[in-house]
């Protein structure tokens, strides 16, 4: 059970960019290693699909940072 004031964490996928190194994945590799992302699953599709379980802030980061690459197609 999660105190008080811990994040529900929740588990979502974004797609990752079409840019080599992918800065989507890039940002998801970096968050995990600061614990703040877990559970990271890629899907080898083109774009990547990354499902990985996080707090609703780092969710909502890595949301908009996949729809800014997405939006440039």
């Amino acid at each position: 059970m999660m105190a008080d004031d811990e994040p529900e964490w929740q588990r979502i996928m974004v797609r990752g960019s079409l840019n080599t190194p992918d800065p989507v994945l890039q940002e998801v590799q970096r968050l995990e290693e600061l614990g703040k992302v877990k559970d990271v699953v890629i899907l080898e599709s083109y774009p990547l699909q990354i499902w990985f379980s996080s707090d609703f802030e780092t969710a909502q980061k890595l949301k908009s940072l996949s729809n800014k690459y997405s939006s440039s197609r």
